[in-house]
């Protein structure tokens, strides 16, 4: 079974250089590419997710914040 991944990062060089590494690996599934993290939350409403790629450093909401708002997050690097 694979792990369901999501990227949340707001620059796209970062998210591209993860996405590419997570390729190597049969065992990642890419579910979705976020800019923000209320994108990212809507994808975590609406799909099953393992693991989050989370960007510490966005505007509006920082990933420290996001995380401390989910009340069951998956695993997060």
């Amino acid at each position: 079974m694979k792990t369901k991944c999501i990227i949340v990062d707001d620059e796209p060089l970062a998210i591209e250089v993860i996405e590419n590494h997570l390729q190597q690996f049969e065992e990642f599934e890419i579910v979705a590419k976020c800019s923000d993290a209320i994108q990212a939350f809507e994808i975590l409403k609406q799909k099953s997710i393992d693991l989050i790629f989370l960007d510490i450093q966005m505007p509006k909401i920082t990933g420290i914040d996001f995380l401390k708002t989910l009340k069951n997050p998956p695993r997060v690097i």
